[in-house]
């Protein structure tokens, strides 16, 4: 077998955008290209796996370029059965290692480079362990901020069907439904349910969602 060797670093596959016009901003985070044993190799984990490893950390940590030339030389068996994410993912559990992540390393869409992206308060509890900030929103005389779980906004920013609309838009309506809920007191759907079960899908304008791994 070939030595896994490294022939530099490869530039980042280009997105086109405008932000002017509205955006459903995917995939979420490229990768660089790697070389190693003597082929270039440009991974593509998918959204979901890709916030996992960007997640992960554990204190045994190698460079991006160690990790994954090492598992393609150990035969990256699992590639074609699980995809490359969750392959890539289990050969660093099982081998007890985290990626101590540089910023050459991988790109978010530049959807998310916008200098009016929201962010989380550093002090708010609610925000902990949430890679997306979505902007504060009025409703009824009420300043309120959502909250949505990772995995609920890649299903958001990934769903293949239905009515586009406006994110906040959604979000608004949403909220007012929340509040008629609550003076029902019934129990609330969540946002993702909310939104697929009216045939809705989100587009985002600048400034709406912001993306911060953590």
């Amino acid at each position: 077998m070939k030595k896994a060797t490294i022939h530099g670093q490869v530039p980042f596959l280009e997105i086109e955008f405008n932000p002017l016009h509205p955006c459903r901003p995917n995939p979420i985070i490229t990768f660089a290209s790697l070389w190693a044993q003597g082929v270039r190799y440009t991974p593509s984990f998918g959204d979901r796996h890709s916030l996992l490893l960007l997640k992960r950390s554990i204190p045994k940590k190698v460079s991006f370029q160690r990790a994954y030339t090492g598992w393609r030389a150990s035969g990256a068996r699992e590639a074609n059965e699980l995809g490359e994410g969750r392959a890539f993912l289990r050969w660093l559990q099982r081998h007890e290692l985290s990626i101590d992540w540089k910023e050459r390393d991988f790109n978010p869409h530049p959807y998310f480079s916008q200098t009016n992206s929201p962010m989380h308060d550093a002090h708010d509890e609610m925000a902990k362990g949430l890679s997306f900030a979505v902007r504060p929103v009025r409703v009824e005389g009420r300043n309120i901020k959502l909250y949505v779980q990772d995995d609920d906004m890649v299903s958001l920013l990934n769903m293949p069907y239905g009515k586009e609309e406006d994110f906040l838009e959604l979000v608004m309506r949403y909220v007012a439904q929340r509040f008629e809920w609550e003076s029902w007191r019934a129990p609330a759907t969540p946002f993702l349910e909310w939104v697929v079960s009216h045939g809705m899908r989100p587009v985002f304008l600048s400034g709406q969602l912001g993306f911060h791994p953590k």
